[in-house]
C-alpha cells in the first residue's frame, strides 16, 4: 500500500502518524510524509525583489518543516516502514491532493480536528477538500475523546483502534472498502460492526390507490431482506480473514443512521466507500461520505476506487 502522509507540528498530526504505524503492515506499505508551507501570495516571485526578507523566511519555513519531517520519518522507519519525504510549498489543499497523484497512492492519511470549522491546516475546510476531491481513499484521523489519560495532558494516542464500524450499501464501493479493511493490520481483539441503513422507499404508489400499504410493506421487506444476505455475505468474508464480527440492518436516513450508530457503539473508526466525484446525494456516494467525514466524533476511512485501477 502506498500512503501519502499529511502533516504539521500539532498533536492531530502526530495522532495520524501513529495511526500510520498501527493500521498498516510494514512490508506491505510505503510511506510519503509531506508538509505543506502556504505560500503568502501566488506573486511571491515578483514580491522579492520588493522584500527581500521573504526568502529568508522562507527558509527557515523549509528548514523547520523538514526538522519536524525527519523526526516522523525516523519514527515510521523505526517500526519498519519505508519512507520518502518533502516538503512543498502552496495551498495545503491541493499540494496534499497532487502530492498523492504524483505518487499514485491508495490512501492519504491527515489529522482532523473535525468539530471546530476552523480554516486552519489540515483542519476544516483543507480536510473538506481533500475528502472531496483526491481520486485515491482518504482517512480523517481524530484522537478518539476517551483515548488519553485526561490527567497526562501530554499523552499520545497510539492509533490502537479497537472497534470498527463497516457501512456498506450493495456497490461496488462497498465491496472495495470491505476490501480495503482487510488489507490492513487489526489486531486480535478489533471489532468490526458491520451496518447497512434501509432506507423508506419513494412513494411510488398514491396513497389514494388501493394495495398502497400492502406495496410498500413488500417494498420495505425486499430491502430489509437484501440488506441482511449482503451483510451476512460481508459478515462471511470478515470472519474469514479471523476478525471478530458483528452486524446491524437498522431502518432510516444513511448519514445520521451511520453517525448515530458509530457514536452509539463508541466506534473508534468509520469506514465507507465513495464514488468521491459525482456529487451524487446516494448512498455511500459523494454527499453522504462528505456528512460522516465532517460530523463523525471517531475517525474515518473514505474508501474509493481510483479511476486508474
Amino acid at each position: 500500500m502506498k500512503i501519502v502522509l499529511a502533516i504539521d507540528d500539532s498533536k492531530f498530526s502526530d495522532a495520524a502518524t501513529q495511526a500510520v504505524i498501527a493500521q498498516n503492515r510494514p512490508q506491505e506499505t510505503e510511506v510519503h510524509v509531506v508538509h505543506v508551507i502556504q505560500i503568502i501570495s501566488p506573486q511571491l516571485p515578483e514580491m522579492l525583489g520588493y522584500y527581500p526578507g521573504i526568502e529568508h523566511s522562507r527558509d527557515a519555513q523549509r528548514k523547520f518543516g523538514e526538522a519536524f519531517l525527519e523526526k516522523t520519518a525516523e519514527l515510521l522507519r523505526s517500526k519498519g516502514l519505508r519512507v520518502t519525504m518533502a516538503v512543498e510549498f502552496g495551498s495545503p489543499k491541493s499540494e496534499i491532493i497532487d502530492a498523492a497523484e504524483r505518487s499514485r497512492a491508495d490512501l492519504i492519511v491527515l489529522g482532523s480536528h473535525g468539530q471546530t470549522g476552523l480554516e486552519q491546516f489540515l483542519l476544516g475546510s483543507v480536510s473538506d477538500t481533500v475528502v472531496r476531491h483526491a481520486h485515491c481513499s482518504v482517512e480523517l484521523v481524530r484522537v478518539p475523546p476517551n483515548a488519553n489519560d485526561p490527567k497526562d495532558s501530554g499523552a499520545i494516542w497510539n492509533g490502537q483502534v479497537k472497534k470498527i464500524l463497516l457501512a456498506i450499501d450493495d456497490s461496488k464501493f462497498s465491496e472495495a472498502a470491505t476490501e480495503f479493511l482487510i488489507r490492513q493490520a487489526w489486531p486480535s481483539e478489533t471489532q468490526v460492526r458491520i451496518l447497512s441503513m434501509v432506507e423508506a422507499p419513494p412513494l411510488l404508489v398514491a396513497r389514494e390507490m388501493g394495495g398502497y400499504d400492502a406495496a410498500m410493506e413488500a417494498v420495505w421487506d425486499d430491502r430489509t431482506n437484501k440488506a441482511q444476505a449482503l451483510v451476512a455475505k460481508t459478515e462471511e468474508t470478515l470472519r474469514a480473514k479471523g476478525l471478530n464480527v458483528t452486524t446491524a440492518v437498522k431502518p432510516g436516513e444513511v448519514k445520521s443512521g451511520v453517525l448515530d450508530a458509530a457514536e452509539e457503539w463508541k466506534a473508534d473508526l468509520i469506514v465507507l466507500g465513495s464514488h468521491g466525484r459525482t456529487g451524487l446525494d446516494r448512498f455511500l456516494m459523494g454527499s453522504v461520505a462528505d456528512a460522516v467525514a465532517r460530523h463523525a466524533r471517531c475517525s474515518v476511512q473514505i474508501v474509493r476506487i481510483r479511476p486508474d485501477r
